[in-house]
This record gives structure tokens, sequence and C-alpha cells, in this order.
């Protein structure tokens, strides 16, 4: 299978060499059975698309944006949150200089690969070891940082030079939008597993009810960016 997975087309060997990567950062490659690389596990039906719950295959996502100006930030690692300050940067630039309101101005941002667990609450994080994963401490006790501070950091935290308007709550709060991997998701999702976490299913409902707000799960990364690049949204990519 693998075999077969590194001699077929380029975008297909890419989407599976990114998945590797995500596994990497856990530290559990060595532990995964060989069939879970290929094959993810499976999801749920369709359904709504924003909040926890099921995929959205139907890419109701991509109807919300509506702005004049939309652009896609492919963010693939947390960077201490210098990924969110270039959305933070777009957003405030055009409302600043150009004078347009956040209605007229569409940023979103995708987690996939190192930035599935921005998607999730504090708890997730204590729970997952997701700051051991990432190599992210915490600056005040020096041990893996258990809270998500992307999402809402502290006085102290390594991020974004300080700028906390940059964090995840702040941007949404301006009607930035975040999408998630369903593919890396189970990829994250199997190494835990295989870490001894849990099984697959316990998992993946564990982390889905503690998603963090407004953050939607499409089916594939790769698919959602030729998607909106197909409906005219600009792209640009971080890191």
């Amino acid at each position: 299978m693998l075999d077969h997975l590194l001699h077929t087309a380029p975008s297909h060997r890419r989407e599976f060499l990114g998945q590797v990567g995500a596994v990497v950062g856990l530290g559990l490659a060595a532990r995964f059975p060989a069939p879970l690389a290929a094959e993810p596990a499976p999801t749920p039906g369709p359904g709504p698309g924003p909040g926890p719950g099921p995929v959205d295959e139907d890419d109701k996502w991509l109807d919300t944006l509506k702005g004049k100006h939309r652009q896609l930030f492919d963010m693939a690692s947390p960077e201490d949150g210098l990924g969110l300050l270039h959305v933070r940067n777009y957003l405030a630039t055009y409302r600043e200089t150009y004078g347009l309101p956040e209605k007229d101005v569409n940023a979103v941002a995708t987690l996939y690969g190192k930035t599935i667990p921005l998607g999730f609450s504090d708890e997730m994080w204590a729970r997952y070891k997701f700051g051991a994963a990432l190599k992210i401490n915490d600056s005040k006790t020096s041990a893996p940082i258990e809270r998500n501070m992307f999402y809402r950091p502290q006085q102290g935290d390594n991020f974004a030079f300080g700028l906390f308007d940059s964090s995840i709550e702040t941007l949404q709060a301006r009607g930035a939008l975040f999408i998630m991997c369903n593919n890396a998701l189970n990829f994250w999702i199997g190494g835990l597993s295989a870490g001894g976490m849990g099984t697959k299913e316990e998992i993946r409902a564990d982390l889905l009810a503690h998603l963090l707000p407004k953050v939607v799960v499409v089916p594939a990364m790769v698919v959602a960016i030729n998607k909106a690049q197909e409906r005219g949204v600009a792209y640009m990519k971080l890191g």
C-alpha cells in the first residue's frame, strides 16, 4: 500500500506525505499500524457545516464568503502565532488603511498538519498533550503547555510578538473563518489511539465535542483550497 501511494499522482503523494508529517509531529510514527497511513478512519455522514458534528460535505462555508476581498491563508504550522498575525494584518489594513468594513473582507485560515490542535479547547490540550506534540512550552512553568494559547493567549506567552489581537478568538470576532481538514484530524486521532489514549471512535467524539466555536470541519484541505480558488478566493501560503 505504501509503495502504491508513493508512486501515484503527485497530488496524492503530497497529501500522504503531509499526513505523515502530522504524525511525526506527534512523535508516534513508529507505533502506527501500516494500514492507518493509507486508510483514514471512517467519518460520520453528511450534515450541517459550522460547529461540532458531521463534516461539512456540502461546502456551506464557501457560501458565507460574500466580501469583495477574500483570501485563504494556508497555515500548516503554528509558528508561535505568526500565521495568525498575517490574518490579523490583512483584516486590520483593509479596515484602517482602506476604510473598508469587515463585511467586505473575508479571511479563511486552514487547520491541518501541525495546526490541527489549534482548533480545540484547553481541556483537549491538557488531555491529549498537544503542547508536548508540538514542542511548545508554557512560559510560566517551562513544561509543555496544556492550554490553547492560540485561541486565548495570556501575558508572557511567546505568541505573535505579543500582539494578542491576533488570537483565534479575536480574529473570529472580526469575521475570520477557520476550517479544519478531516483527513488530517483522522490521522491525529489514529496517532493518539496508537499512543494508548483510547479508541479512535472515543477520541474523535471527544475532540469534536470540544471543537472551538465556529470552526468548520471540511472533508479534505486539498479539496477545500481548490474549491475556494475556483470561486475566486485569493491564496497565501504561510510559513
